[in-house]
């Protein structure tokens, strides 16, 4: 019967690829030296495997125009003498104006004859320095893959290593770490909770990204082991860039979904000076439909711009902004009843403590910045960077007390109000010079000044008077310095040598951090990598102002720190696929844990308690293996299989061993899609991932004590003790572009969860039945939506 379906389809797709009338589209771009920024003349452009040849070079302003491209996918390469090949994939030209890209050259220390010295794995970070643990993904990947949202927290998912806490939430677990362990970057400002819904269930989380993929350029990730001007992280780091507008036409987009709209512009401001703007606006549509429902009503809103202004003689000036506003308001649920024909059919009743919470959370974050970029003579640039951020946390909570257990009338106690606010003013800048032909050096200073205001009330139980769990502010400050060095031994041997300071002003500790790298192209197929890093981090800001109860005065802490080590071995497979496996071991130490509990930094999510003092006596484990096949787009169809075996484990204040909140033990995804090519100019594209992982961690409850107290009590001896059963998860897409003269048109539909699967997350005492339920959480986010780019 499959076999029968399938047939007709893929006979229909061959007849409309063979003799469709076929399109064409254009290809420009700008071609840069990654020292010091200037355009390379006479540059070698031209489409792999492309016959006849569609090729040019570069004129006198590093441009190029490829011409009469037929419409779809293709590999670019890019040669020029003194300077590493390279090649960009998946490059996707459509309508017929034109795809424009902006790609920098790194010099080629040793020149050979006869010899060509390519750059790494395309997907390679755009940061030189990196060793291994890191790749970068575009815009484009970001919208394509199955389940993203259009969001790089999500995307992530697909790689190794990495892996998300609920489904609901976008945070980032890498290799066993909390998502507050990773760093934000954007545009070169380090930026805090950039997340619609931030906190709400896990701090370092949210629904989705505040910036849209539209306003994206690239995106640097990385899983262990950075270079040393990533510092104030332990196990991840996104370094995620703004694009500038088009500097010589207008471009608007619009997209319509069940999930929201999302509006965009770009073009110049002045074509003479070649000033660009970009600007987008997205407007969630879900809060709408779950009001309607009478249920959840999450609501958001955000805005993202850069605006870029070029010099003769000053440099190039970016001002560049993005912020959201986001609100989940939940009321106490309702007991419903259904009747057909005079008889009862159905009840719903209030069961567990979360059906008497009437809940209104209120988010927001911003950001913005001031970029400069100064080139200084032949082999060096500047970039300077002064910005803030805010965010702000606040949850008023109130308990429903029923007149009777089928009755909608009662009354509304304050039960918690929990708030949170966060800012900080940065100013940043590094230096990026060729010393030499073989040796390159970035070094760079970074001085913040952090401020919080944070407060915490409940009530011990229902219609009890709320008691404050602590009420703070404070102020401190933060400077880092770092010099990393890149140096080519010898063809296909480079080292990468950093250190990295950290100077933190609230417990006036100073930090020396070595970074090491070694990388070593074994054969032109094969590189052998190893890498060593110490790294730190600070946690919540207000840790460092919580009052010790035994002295009434705060904890004296030291930040959190980790040391990596990493080895990867490469293997090219081909033109378009290679093969990675990684082995690591994180070892950390000086991790916050609380006296007399269990309780460890390590697994943070949200602290609104506080139940003793604090130390640094905490340390943990993270170890593993992580595998990577990829296949990069070609021929219209892609794949990447990902696998990670892996143990994290914490040790508490007892020093007694405990996993960690996020140790599943395993996690595979494989991701692939296929694309088609339609009446010579459309493209039909399906995208699937599927991802089979260790189930959750779970800390066993009292059974006796929980019925007798009416609410689960944890067996906290056994912290983190239990695992659910392992999930699976299925999350599929199709998008169909539809290629007019001067537009874009796609429709398209994205299917998260698509296997139902529901997390067991938890135990939760039904007060209805009086007994303890597994607490189970479905999350299902369908998204059907129109895109017109114009």
């Amino acid at each position: 019967m499959k076999r029968s379906l399938f047939t007709p389809i893929f006979i229909l797709f061959s007849a409309l690829w063979s003799f469709a009338q076929v399109k064409h589209s254009t290809i420009q771009g700008k071609i840069k030296d990654l020292a010091n920024q200037e355009a390379l003349v006479g540059v070698n452009v031209h489409i792999e495997n492309s016959s006849p040849i569609i090729g040019a070079t570069t004129d006198t302003e590093g441009k190029f125009l490829l011409k009469d491209v037929p419409f779809g996918r293709y590999t670019l390469v890019i040669s020029y003498v003194g300077y590493k090949k390279k090649k960009i994939h998946e490059v996707l030209a459509v309508t017929e104006k034109p795809l424009s890209l902006e790609v920098q050259l790194e010099r080629n220390p040793i020149e050979l004859e006869g010899i060509t010295v390519e750059s790494s794995f395309s997907k390679a970070p755009g940061n030189t320095m990196a060793t291994l643990s890191g790749r970068s993904f575009t815009i484009e990947e970001s919208s394509r893959f199955a389940g993203g949202l259009s969001d790089p927290s999500r995307v992530v998912y697909n790689f190794a290593g990495v892996t998300f806490s609920s489904p609901q939430d976008n945070g980032v677990i890498v290799r066993g770490n909390s998502p507050t362990s990773v760093l934000w970057k954007v545009n070169g400002l380090d930026v805090m909770g950039a997340s619609h819904f931030g906190g709400g269930n896990m701090a370092g989380a949210g629904l989705i990204s505040i910036y849209s993929a539209q306003v994206l350029r690239s995106t640097d990730f990385f899983t262990g082991a950075f270079p040393a001007e990533y510092t104030n992280a332990t196990s991840g780091v996104f370094d995620i860039n703004f694009r500038k507008g088009d500097k010589e036409r207008h471009h608007f987009t619009s997209k319509l979904g069940i999930i929201g709209v999302d509006l965009g512009a770009e073009g110049p401001i002045g074509k003479e000076q070649e000033s660009s703007y970009l600007v987008n606006y997205r407007h969630g549509f879900i809060g709408y439909i779950g009001k309607l429902s009478g249920g959840v009503e999450p609501h958001f809103q955000d805005l993202s711009f850069n605006l870029n202004f070029p010099t003769k003689n000053w440099g190039d000036f970016s001002f560049w902004g993005m912020g959201g506003l986001s609100s989940n308001v939940k009321p106490y649920k309702k007991y419903q009843k259904k009747e057909k024909d005079g008889k009862l059919k159905k009840e719903k009743f209030r069961e567990y403590e979360n059906d008497f919470l009437d809940k209104d959370i209120q988010f927001g974050m911003g950001a913005t910045g001031l970029n400069h970029y100064l080139s200084l003579g032949e082999n060096a640039h500047l970039n300077t960077v002064v910005g803030c951020t805010k965010n702000y946390y606040d949850n008023d909570v109130q308990f429903f007390e029923d007149k009777e257990e089928k009755s909608n009338d009662g009354k509304l106690f304050d039960y918690k109000k929990q708030r949170d606010v966060t800012e900080s003013f940065s100013a940043s800048t590094h230096l990026y010079s060729q010393l030499g032909k073989r040796i390159t050096n970035r070094t760079g200073v970074q001085a913040d000044y952090l401020t919080i205001e944070a407060l915490s009330w409940a009530s011990p139980d229902p219609k009890q008077l709320m008691e404050e769990q602590y009420e703070l502010s404070g102020k401190t400050y933060s400077l880092r310095a770092y010099s990393q060095f890149g140096i080519e031994l010898s063809r296909g041997l480079k080292l990468n040598v950093g250190l990295a300071t950290t100077r933190f002003g609230k417990n006036d500790e100073a930090i020396w951090e070595p970074r090491l790298g070694l990388k070593w192209q074994v054969f032109p197929f094969m590189d052998l990598s190893l890498a060593f890093g110490e790294h730190s981090k600070r946690e919540d800001l207000k840790t460092y102002f919580y009052l010790n109860p035994k002295t009434g005065l705060p904890n004296e802490l030291n930040l959190s720190k980790a040391k990596h080590y990493v080895g990867a071995l490469n293997f090219r497979l081909g033109e378009h696929a290679r093969f990675t496996a990684e082995v690591y071991y994180q070892d950390l130490y000086d991790i916050p844990v609380i006296e007399g509990t269990t309780y460890s930094f390590a697994n943070y999510t949200q602290l609104w308690k506080l139940n003793g003092p604090i130390s640094n006596k905490g340390t943990g484990i993270n170890k593993g293996v992580d595998l990577t096949l990829e296949r990069s787009m070609n021929n219209g169809w892609y794949y990447l299989l990902s696998c990670s075996l892996y143990d994290s484990e914490y040790t508490d204040a007892q020093g007694k061993i405990h996993n960690t909140l996020f140790d599943r033990r395993f996690m595979s995804t494989l991701t692939f899609g296929k694309e088609f090519v339609v009446k010579g100019k459309n493209l039909l594209g399906f995208n699937a991932n599927v991802s089979y992982l260790g189930g959750i961690r779970r800390t066993p409850y009292l059974e006796q004590e929980s019925l007798a107290a009416k609410k689960v009590i944890l067996d906290e001896t056994r912290l983190y003790e239990e695992q659910a059963d392992p999930e699976l998860w299925v999350n599929f897409g199709v998008t169909y572009k539809i290629n007019k003269k001067n537009s874009v048109r796609t429709w398209g539909f994205d299917f998260q969860n698509a296997t139902l699967t529901a997390q067991k997350r938890g135990y939760a005492y039904n007060v209805r039945n009086q007994a303890i339920d597994v607490d189970e959480v479905l999350f299902i986010l369908p998204n059907f939506y129109y895109k017109i780019e114009f």
